[in-house]
């Protein structure tokens, strides 16, 4: 099951009111769609201290704890692709190949028959791959909680506009 990110213009058409407002709701609306106490106040015609209220001390949402409200709505699923993009995102993307990514691109580079990344590169960044890899393994082995609020918090970070 996957919970879809409400856009503001989406919002505005929705009819929501504070009774609707379950806890599977401010979940969506919340940690899912990253809207802010104030713009649901709004939305449902009541204070913003009713909306705070309502998150903080009955639903027990806050910063620190999104990726738990998230599991709890959707489950600890995640599909093969999600978890294939966060591990991946978090093994290889977000590392030093970055760090090679972020430099300025040549045209005469682009050739296949030039190599973009020497050996020593190369070297370094499977080294880090694997380390951070074997990271993961060792969570999921030792603690498969954490690590799937681990890849919910990685994929809701850096893979929310990847393919699915």
């Amino acid at each position: 099951m996957e919970m879809k990110k409400i856009s503001l213009k989406e919002l505005d058409h929705a009819e929501i009111t504070f009774d609707d407002l379950t806890y599977e709701k401010m979940v969506q609306l919340w940690c899912v769609s990253e809207l802010p106490d104030s713009v649901i106040a709004d939305k449902c015609g009541v204070a913003k201290s009713k909306i705070t209220n309502l998150r903080k001390n009955k639903y027990k949402i806050s910063l620190y704890n999104i990726p738990d409200h998230i599991l709890n709505v959707l489950g600890s699923d995640m599909t093969l692709r999600e978890e294939a993009n966060s591990i991946v995102a978090h093994v290889f993307r977000n590392g030093f190949l970055e760090d090679l990514h972020a430099g300025i691109t040549d045209e005469k580079f682009m050739d296949s028959k030039y190599s973009r990344i020497t050996d020593e590169e190369m070297k370094k960044l499977m080294i880090e791959c694997c380390v951070k890899m074997e990271h993961l393994l060792k969570l999921r082995e030792e603690n498969p909680q954490s690590y799937k609020h681990f890849l919910w918090q990685n994929h809701r970070n850096y893979c929310r506009s990847w393919e699915k």
